[in-house]
């Protein structure tokens, strides 16, 4: 693939992505916006599968973090955007070097099962404190700032505009990050700890600042869940969350953050679709993530990788970008 043709290809998903609520409906407008604020998640938890090879199961805790700080903050008008979703993206930084210390000294099981830990214990705060997170019937009216509600062309244009420039910004820091010197020395510790000890890196904060960069994009997307969505519940961040997350990047391809943005576009697409034939939607995904797992175990990266055409297209494209 030439620049032209690579340049061509990005022009046209480029003008898609824009025109997308000029030329959809707009529920799928809608759905688009809630794809992407689910991506965020996916790209949080690829970063730490593919870069470090950690499975965290804490990614919607620290959404949940970010989302019930600014819930909490605005129903009770302490303060308001701005102020709420920096406060909140504090608190999610907060929480995740003090749990990071801890949790970067850990690998396989042992960590997964530290961060299944830390969401179940936010899933109880955010269920059993009543007085400040009103327990099972959550916080409701947290209103859309101004700033992402110009709708002049419908509903959640605007709200759509600035998550996909957030996304996309996100997206090209965190595979800029991969391939920095810091992606390499990540890349390192996946595939021999003690090696990259032995050579004299600082392993533990490595995988601290990993840990802790990822909990930051999973914040980010509680921000714009919070927002959009108006209310914040701990169904947002109980054992199915993390289940979603985890079927999301394994579908798309857990050592890939393309592929699980992949995988987390196609599952939400599902969901929201399929909801509105059956009430047995989550079947079906199953039934799909069972055929994933027994016949493309590397997820559908690994499927398109496998295909020599259109290998040698990915081979490109990303020797493309790693030149550019």
């Amino acid at each position: 693939m030439n620049q032209i043709s690579k340049w061509i290809i990005y022009t046209i998903v480029a003008l898609f992505l824009l025109a997308v609520p000029f030329i959809m409906s707009e529920f799928f407008t809608t759905m688009m916006v809630r794809v992407l604020y689910f991506s965020l998640m996916a790209v949080a938890f690829a970063f730490l599968a593919s870069q470090i090879g950690l499975v965290s199961l804490a990614i919607p805790a620290f959404l949940g973090l970010s989302g019930y700080t600014i819930a909490i903050l605005e129903t009770r008008e302490i303060m308001f955007f701005p102020y709420s979703a920096m406060a909140a993206i504090v608190v999610v930084l907060f929480v995740s070097a003090v749990f990071g210390i801890f949790a970067n000294r850990s690998k396989g099981i042992y960590f997964i099962m530290l961060t299944l830990i830390l969401g179940q214990i936010i899933w109880a705060v955010a269920r059993q404190w009543a007085s400040v997170t009103n327990g099972v019937n959550g916080l409701i009216g947290i209103s859309t700032p101004d700033a992402m509600q110009f709708n002049v062309f419908g509903a959640n244009v605007g709200f759509y505009y600035v998550i996909l420039f957030t996304f996309v910004l996100i997206v090209w820091a965190v595979l800029a990050l991969t391939r920095s010197s810091f992606g390499m020395k990540l890349k390192g510790i996946r595939e021999s700890e003690s090696r990259m000890i032995m050579l004299g890196y600082r392993v533990s904060r490595l995988k601290w600042v990993a840990f802790v960069i990822s909990s930051l994009v999973a914040g980010i997307a509680g921000v714009f869940f919070v927002y959009f969505v108006g209310v914040m519940h701990p169904s947002a961040i109980d054992l199915d969350s993390s289940a979603m997350v985890l079927i999301a990047g394994i579908f798309g391809g857990v050592y890939s953050i393309i592929g699980a943005v992949l995988g987390m576009s196609i599952v939400q697409t599902l969901e929201v679709v399929l909801n509105a034939y059956t009430q047995r939607y989550l079947i079906i995904i199953g039934i799909m993530f069972l055929l994933v797992v027994i016949y493309a175990p590397k997820g559908l990266m690994g499927l398109i990788y496998k295909n020599k055409y259109m290998k040698s297209l990915y081979d490109k494209w990303y020797k493309g970008r790693k030149d550019s």
